[in-house]
């Protein structure tokens, strides 16, 4: 069962598009080719058909075949989101990468304001932090988002700004459950009840 979990690893990481350098005597890295959300899609898809196909075989135990069962539901459900990244050039492709670079925004934002928790931070901005790190990543990239930006439709970029205000707002409501679990509690009682007397004088 381990092996299923390693396979969709190697797969969605890339490994397997590293072409191995020729050894002349020094050292080298091996390069990596660059891939596109078709290429390990159409692999990825090509996995879990040769991998459904395990189901019928013989001499795979009933516990055997429930957990594969469970585990191609998850695959085929997660499928639109795990395919994304691939297009977007130096977007982390595992989660070790994807750690190191929330601990480098971490780590700029408290070289900038000093504070050591950079809870609110994240809370007040959402998403838009590591948007703002990749383009602000290097001067081409940065100007390239200055003149998408000038082309932006303003209806667009108001229905935008709404999403991001309301995804930012689910955060930091779950934010406040879980670390202030009894004033938030409190909060919402307090509205409820104000809603519920301007209700009874209506």
């Amino acid at each position: 069962m381990k092996q299923w979990v390693r396979d969709t690893e190697h797969i969605l990481d890339g490994s397997w598009a590293e072409v191995p350098a020729q050894s002349d005597g020094s050292e080298h890295r091996a390069a990596k080719k660059r891939l596109t959300n078709k290429e390990v899609g159409l692999r990825f898809d090509s996995f879990l058909q040769d991998l459904s196909q395990e189901i019928t075989k013989e001499g795979m135990s009933q516990t055997e075949r429930e957990c594969l069962e469970e585990f191609l539901r998850v695959l085929h459900n997660l499928r639109p989101y795990l395919i994304q990244c691939y297009d977007v050039e130096d977007f982390p492709r595992t989660n070790n990468e994807m750690e190191g670079s929330i601990r480098k925004v971490k780590t700029r934002y408290r070289r900038i304001s000093g504070r050591k928790n950079w809870n609110i931070y994240l809370l007040r901005h959402g998403r838009n932090v590591a948007f703002y790190e990749w383009w602000d990543a290097n001067p081409e990239r940065w100007n390239k988002f200055e003149r998408l930006a000038k082309n932006v439709d303003r209806e667009y970029w108001k229905q935008m700004k709404k999403e991001t205000i309301s995804a930012q707002s689910e955060q930091l409501k779950r934010f406040r459950f879980r670390h202030k679990r009894e004033v938030f509690l409190a909060t919402l009682e307090k509205r409820w009840a104000a809603a519920s007397e301007t209700v009874i004088l209506h």
